[in-house]
């Protein structure tokens, strides 16, 4: 059977017992957010709101995107990449496993000296591919017009993250091109590879004291217990 979105336990001050919470939204309340699936328009219209969001909250207090994806619908993929743009926050991309297609974009958008990548990730760049319509031949000029002007504007995305030259980035995007995390940084791609990208983490938060009812092994009765998690 398919295995759901954990839930864990958060303990909220002065409060005695403990909120069980989406994992995903317990990284959000540590300014993590994770980009694990295929970048379709509802999981970009999420990463999107929970950056405005922490945006808004602490404006100047940085957040991280913890990138393993596979790539996507090219729109969504764009949403995400202005998104962070615009943020006034600092905002670290870190892959890891994949950052592949228009994934690999999104990493390269993290803020100045703010994108790395495991030891043993993988950064993919290729050329754009899309399909508006099925089977409409008389459409098919419009659609490769639309295709070319989104390629040059992927092109001009990675120029202005990579410093690389455009016409050495519409060579490369010709053919699948893997990277190790060593060859994104020269490319560009990534500043770093990452040491210790979960020294962010607030562990007073997540290893907070929770109370949580058992069973007495005696009489049967509830008792409690202090647990970490």
């Amino acid at each position: 059977m398919p295995v759901g979105v954990p839930k864990v336990p958060f303990q909220v001050d002065e409060e005695e017992d403990a909120t069980w919470i989406d994992l995903y939204e317990l990284l959000s309340r540590e300014r993590a957010i994770v980009l694990g699936k295929e970048i379709d328009y509802e999981i970009s219209n999420s990463i999107v709101g929970i950056m405005i969001y922490l945006n808004m909250e602490g404006e100047g207090e940085e957040f991280h995107l913890f990138i393993n994806s596979p790539g996507g619908s090219i729109m969504p993929g764009i949403a995400i990449f202005d998104t962070i743009g615009y943020m006034t926050s600092g905002v670290h991309t870190i892959c890891i496993g994949q950052a592949a297609s228009m994934a690999s974009l999104i990493l390269a958008g993290g803020h100045f000296n703010k994108r790395s990548a495991f030891p043993n990730a993988r950064v993919m760049i290729h050329q754009p591919l899309c399909s508006f319509f099925d089977g409409n031949s008389l459409s098919h000029s419009w659609e490769i017009d639309e295709l070319l002007e989104l390629r040059n504007m992927i092109v001009n995305m990675y120029v202005e993250t990579t410093g690389k030259p455009a016409v050495t980035i519409y060579l490369d995007l010709e053919r699948d091109d893997l990277l190790l995390p060593r060859e994104a940084v020269s490319y560009g791609l990534i500043d770093s590879i990452s040491s210790d990208p979960f020294g962010f983490l607030d562990d007073q938060m997540i290893k907070r004291p929770i109370t949580i009812p058992r069973r007495n092994r005696e009489n049967g009765e509830p008792s409690t217990a202090d647990e970490f998690i």
